[in-house]
């Protein structure tokens, strides 16, 4: 019986969302971590890592209005293999781009695809999950997937020192390309709608315009106080986030602490293995004693370790404050998106999701997971890579104090749900 559960598990829509991410990553954890150093390399400056993430976060904002709309019309399913198609193919010109300038593109599309694809991906794995196991869920995704680019950033950062960060990075985007086709393909074979089919409607462009406008003013009448409240932390978050994260690899290596791409690697794989192995445990505690505390607890902490990171000055250090932060953010991310799902309607959650995609209140509190690709979080970049060229430490610390305030608000406010969505 044991055998049959873990059988149906892999071939449910988690498990096969869980293989396919699991895909995308083994090719993504070479190039996300370094993504600052590949602009730097092409020519461009800390405002340009800024200007591009946040142009780009601009252009993700009416697909991701759209998407929602066309998850909830067109079917989950058919918006996920599509999207994740063209980015797929959109890797390419990551492999070719001749300077910076290139990226920016290459970025702006990425959002375009991504935005349209993200209140899918959401919904769907939203709805793979029921009120009573979904903290499971959550912790089986942020646990799983990683596993397949464990050794990722290592292996690329050993290649870096070898052969040089440009010439290393267009070969680790080259096999994103591969693994993240590969993806798609399952996507495309092996998932099943959720979306009942009476609930599938075909529409024309302009109904899609209007019936989007009427609908999202209809979701944003039934979102509760609670989920209100959330996005408003989420949106304090994303801002901390954006202003700082894409600068932890530049402060690293280039700037402050001074390690090497190999070193920096290791510290991420050392920091998705420690992920891997706390996000189960944490997922069971939350759905056992409740999401709220467990956000808390993150979001509280997470400040306190960020400024030991910011004051390293050596490699032993900067890994174990690292690692202690990806610990935090699996905590904060299992509970909060659970806690976010708890008090989404079923039939809106593909409508919740986009609304919360454009305004950039993210639902999972992990600052590995934020960043850009929204109002805010284009607010946060552009303000990180004005102020990181004259100030190194200065993004870290807004990021850190914005977290901070995240916490007292939560603390302040949240509720956890009496009665859970299902």
């Amino acid at each position: 019986m044991e055998a049959e559960t873990r059988k149906s598990l892999w071939r449910s829509n988690l498990g096969i969302m869980m293989i396919s991410s699991g895909l995308w990553r083994l090719g993504g954890r070479m190039t996300w971590p370094f993504w600052a150093l590949y602009v730097l390399q092409l020519g461009g400056s800390a405002f340009h890592i800024g200007f591009i993430a946040a142009v780009s976060s601009f252009f993700s904002l009416i697909p991701a209005f759209f998407g929602g709309y066309l998850a909830d019309a067109f079917g989950r399913k058919k918006m996920m293999y599509s999207m994740s198609f063209l980015l797929a193919f959109n890797t390419i010109i990551y492999i070719l781009a001749p300077s910076w300038e290139w990226l920016l593109v290459a970025r702006s599309l990425d959002s375009i695809f991504g935005g349209l694809r993200q209140p899918a991906f959401n919904a769907l794995l939203a709805d793979s999950t029921t009120a009573e196991n979904r903290a499971m869920s959550y912790g089986m995704w942020q646990a799983i997937p990683p596993i397949f680019g464990l050794l990722s950033p290592y292996a690329i950062g050993i290649l870096m020192d070898k052969i040089g960060i440009l010439e290393a990075q267009r070969w680790a985007y080259l096999i994103l390309f591969v693994s993240s086709f590969l993806g798609a393909l399952m996507r495309w074979r092996y998932l099943t709608e959720t979306l009942p089919q009476e609930a599938v409607e075909k529409v024309s462009a302009l109904s899609i315009v209007r019936d989007t406008l009427s609908d999202f003013k209809e979701t944003a009448r039934v979102i509760p106080r609670q989920m209100w409240i959330l996005i408003g932390m989420g949106m304090l978050f994303m801002f901390g986030a954006s202003t700082g994260s894409f600068f932890l690899v530049t402060y690293a290596t280039d700037d402050v602490i001074h390690i090497t791409a190999s070193e920096w690697g290791l510290i991420n794989t050392a920091s998705m293995l420690v992920t891997m192995i706390v996000s189960m445990p944490f997922a069971a505690l939350a759905d056992r004693y409740g999401r709220k505390k467990m956000v808390l607890v993150s979001l509280f902490l997470t400040p306190v370790v960020l400024l030991g990171f910011i004051y390293s000055r050596a490699f032993v250090p900067a890994f174990l404050y690292y690692v202690a932060l990806s610990i935090l953010g699996a905590m904060g991310s299992v509970a909060s998106q659970a806690l976010f799902v708890d008090f989404s309607p079923r039939e809106h959650r593909g409508r919740i999701s986009a609304l919360t995609s454009v305004i950039g209140a993210t639902q999972s509190f992990n600052f590995a997971m934020a960043g850009g690709g929204t109002i805010v979080g284009a607010v946060g970049n552009m303000v990180g890579g004005a102020i990181y060229e004259n100030n190194y430490s200065l993004p870290l610390y807004l990021m850190a104090g914005s977290i901070g305030l995240t916490a007292i608000i939560g603390a302040a406010l949240v509720r956890e749900p009496e009665e859970r969505e299902k």
